[in-house]
């Protein structure tokens, strides 16, 4: 790899995305500690940051002909995107690899359309080439799979957390969307990716569910980690409110996999969660914990809760809507046995935290309604997943479960 110059530095999270989207795809070591780190790309491959034409023509001189331009957004040190350069229509359709709900974030989605369809890539502040003397790895595997020869690709470079991936959005260079790959940056993404190809591929094999759901392309180890390749699904948002579609799906699911699991079993495999997030939480959240336990195994004494297959994150940023159906993405945190009310507790629940839209989030507080006791073991269960995912996001989420919780509780 070329190493930046001093007066443009490469970012850590750059320098980790580049090598694992340059890197070789041969089997390496298994990761140890948390963080995948990036090693020397082949002596084939070099990085420049805001090249001048006269390095694009030198490289291309020592026989760097394969050339790929991004633009970094928002910056070279503080990247979470790539966009393609010198392509308007695959430079547009990179833009899908974006998504945003939040208000603020549609009107930066907004600005940059505008941007890239006004032609005015030329003037992008930050750069990144990525140059070679042959295909990458990863170019030589989108031909096997779809028979592209000239990919184009955008990258997201996703959540700070220890399950961050590296998303890359595989285009034609008519700007056709292929698929998406999925490439972890940490150890722990590792166990994500493998774990959601192999939901998926469970999950093709239920004729009913393949409409809403992606196809594996190709998936396996990949160098020092594991890769997942899927098909790409319709560009239309999912619904923000919890509507019919949503409720067709979730039954869809449960009709795969239906069980039912005892109460005090359940209240224990969420105990066992909490006890091992508690030690690293402040008084007011234990104490919570312990009564939101309390109340709910006393609830459950004797009763049975309907479980089956799960998404795991069902929620509006998961979604597409397709042909009048739910298109769902996003698997790495399916389950197979999980209560079948949490998926809907959840994306009624991200949507009220992250969003700020009330979305009927109300359970009864007659107890014989079998809703409270799972509602108050969801919210235990989400605030355990939050806190291992160590991310700076979780605040808003962990809050917003806290004060519901309390509330619950009847103001605990």
């Amino acid at each position: 790899m070329q190493l930046p110059t001093a007066k443009s530095p490469m970012n850590d999270l750059l320098r980790k995305a580049i090598h694992q989207f340059a890197a070789s795809g041969n089997h390496g070591p298994a990761p140890s500690g948390n963080e995948l780190q990036p090693g020397a790309l082949p002596g084939s491959v070099v990085v420049s940051l805001n090249p001048s034409n006269s390095t694009k023509n030198d490289l291309a001189g020592q026989g760097y002909t394969c050339a790929r331009s991004f633009v970094a957004l928002p910056s070279l040190t503080s990247p979470r995107w790539l966009f393609p350069l010198g392509n308007g229509r695959c430079a547009l359709e990179g833009l899908e690899i974006y998504k945003p709900y939040a208000r603020g974030a549609r009107v930066l989605k907004g600005l940059l359309t505008a941007i890239v369809a006004a032609h005015c890539q030329g003037f992008a502040p930050h750069r990144v080439l990525v140059a070679s003397r042959s295909p990458l790895p990863l170019e030589a595997l989108v031909r096997e799979v779809t028979g592209e020869c000239q990919p184009v690709f955008a990258l997201s470079l996703g959540t700070e957390g220890r399950f961050r991936k590296l998303t890359v959005q595989v285009m034609r260079p008519s700007g056709e969307i292929l698929g998406y790959i999925k490439l972890p940056l940490t150890h722990a993404a590792v166990e994500r990716v493998r774990h959601e190809a192999e939901t998926l591929n469970h999950l093709w094999s239920f004729p009913a569910l393949r409409p809403h759901i992606p196809r594996v392309l190709y998936s396996g180890e990949w160098g020092e980690g594991a890769i997942l390749f899927q098909s790409g699904g319709s560009s239309r948002p999912g619904p923000v409110f919890f509507n019919r579609q949503c409720k067709e799906f979730l039954q869809l699911l449960w009709g795969i996999r239906s069980t039912e699991k005892p109460g005090h079993v359940l209240c224990e495999e969420v105990a066992a969660r909490w006890r091992k997030a508690e030690p690293g939480l402040a008084p007011g959240w234990r104490a919570l914990g312990q009564a939101a336990l309390a109340r709910a195994k006393r609830e459950l004494d004797g009763a049975t809760i309907p479980c089956g297959l799960a998404h795991g994150d069902f929620a509006p940023w998961n979604t597409r809507v397709e042909g009048g159906r739910l298109y769902v993405f996003d698997w790495e945190s399916a389950s197979w046995e999980a209560p079948t009310l949490w998926d809907i507790f959840h994306f009624k629940t991200q949507v009220a935290a992250l969003l700020n839209k009330k979305n009927d989030l109300r359970t009864s507080g007659d107890c014989r309604s079998g809703e409270r006791a799972p509602f108050l073991l969801y919210l235990l269960n989400s605030a355990c997943q939050l806190f291992g995912e160590e991310s700076p996001a979780q605040g808003i989420g962990l809050e917003y479960r806290r004060q519901v919780l309390a509330k619950q509780l009847g103001g605990y």
